[in-house]
């Protein structure tokens, strides 16, 4: 492997969609990326050392490398992941067909499914170690790059490596955007309602419940009443850029819509069952346990006021994360300065907490700081068709990792 965007194109190539089907987890060649992951480290002087987490579902490789003969006091975990959502093609690029696990380079974007999220920071974290190395730079940390699995959903992945033992000093989520240093990171409950009416004829509805109708007014009264609380909760950290506030702030949505299960979608039956999805965002502060018990209540004051029958499950829920560490946030921000000028980017050095979650939750929640940042942008079409990295971001992520774990 020549370069960092030949064995970057070469992973992409590796098709490891991560999907959920009828409750059975889907995995796609997870051991053919860890392999080719250790093999090429390994082939650029690197140590390798691989955790393999199994279910009935199968395999979930966890590469782990660090460079040879590096015996520093403090350690620091540099994570990334290899799995991806499914992509269906073919894609149209600039009047190009391509399959998404065909990568294509095109005036210095490359395009393909997990190409920029996350595979660009795989590359990026594994070429830097290399780099170091060739230039004799010294190592303040004990650098660990974590590759893992599962991180787009599945059971197994960086949670199940923290609960086994393993830990570092400091960490570093390489799955992030390339436009600020992320310093926390937003919680989030997702979950159902499920009203209960009586079935029946529509054309008969005063012998009938209609669940509908009243999921309706549930709706309603949540959107305004618990809206309202939820987007006037305001974090002390800062938001993206682009975004709305100032500073990060709490957010509700109902997301999906339907009939419960069994329920006849006819226009003329009114249904016996109706169900709603929601996402709530928590600030990174806010403590996830009292975040459901709040929502609940909510719900509890929208069904007695409409004389509703109905319960809400909870599906989901991680808690945010937030930076505990000063020096780690002086010394990642020294370093995105430094990838910067080295690389020659238009922009500014920016600090925010991110507005999704990630990985670092499970950090946090050991104890263990951590901050964030990647070579994602907005526009790089992640999870969806189209997605993109450019190449001059991977380069980005690659120096702020030199920078990050060596001296001068």
């Amino acid at each position: 492997m020549n370069s960092l965007v030949d064995f970057l194109k070469e992973l992409v190539s590796i098709k490891t969609e991560l999907r959920i089907e009828d409750g059975k987890v889907i995995r796609e060649n997870y051991e053919k990326a860890a392999e080719f992951i250790a093999s090429s480290a390994e082939d650029l002087g690197l140590k390798i050392d691989t955790v393999v987490f199994e279910d009935r579902f199968g395999k979930v490789p966890v590469v782990m490398i660090e460079p040879e003969g590096v015996d520093r006091e403090e350690s620091i975990a540099l994570v990334s992941h290899y799995d991806v959502v499914p992509a269906k093609g073919p894609w149209l690029i600039k009047g190009h067909e391509m399959d998404p696990y065909e990568p294509l380079l095109i005036d210095g974007k490359l395009y393909g499914r997990g190409a920029a999220d996350d595979k660009s920071a795989i590359a990026a974290s594994i070429y830097a170690l290399k780099e170091a190395l060739e230039e004799g730079r010294r190592f303040k940390f004990k650098p660990v790059l974590v590759i893992a699995g599962d991180e787009e959903g599945g059971p197994l992945g960086i949670k199940t490596l923290l609960d086994e033992g393993f830990k570092w000093d400091k960490a570093v989520i390489l799955d992030a955007s390339a436009d600020y240093l992320s310093i926390g990171a937003s919680g989030v409950i997702h979950g159902w309602v499920r009203v209960f009416g009586k079935n029946g004829h529509a054309g008969y509805p005063h012998i009938a419940e209609n669940a509908v109708s009243k999921l309706v007014n549930v709706i309603s009264f949540i959107q305004e009443e618990y809206g309202s609380v939820r987007y006037g909760k305001i974090s002390r950290y800062p938001s993206p850029p682009g975004s709305p506030f100032p500073n990060l702030w709490g957010r509700f949505n109902f997301t999906i819509l339907k009939l419960g299960e069994g329920e006849v979608e006819k226009h003329n039956v009114i249904p016996g069952e109706a169900v709603a999805g929601f996402d709530a965002r928590l600030l990174p502060e806010e403590d996830d346990e009292e975040a459901v018990r709040e929502l609940v209540s909510f719900f509890s004051k929208a069904f007695s006021k409409y004389g509703v029958k109905g319960c809400v499950e909870i599906i989901a829920k991680l808690r945010g994360w937030y930076t505990t560490d000063e020096k780690l946030k002086e010394d990642a921000v020294k370093s995105v300065k430094k990838a910067i000028k080295t690389v020659g980017l238009n922009q500014e050095v920016r600090i925010a907490a991110e507005l999704g979650g990630n990985d670092g939750t499970f950090f946090f929640l050991k104890g263990i700081p951590v901050v964030a940042i990647g070579a994602i942008r907005s526009e790089n079409n992640i999870h969806s068709d189209n997605e993109f990295v450019y190449i001059r971001d991977v380069e980005f992520l690659k120096e702020f990792v030199k920078a990050l774990v060596t001296e001068g």
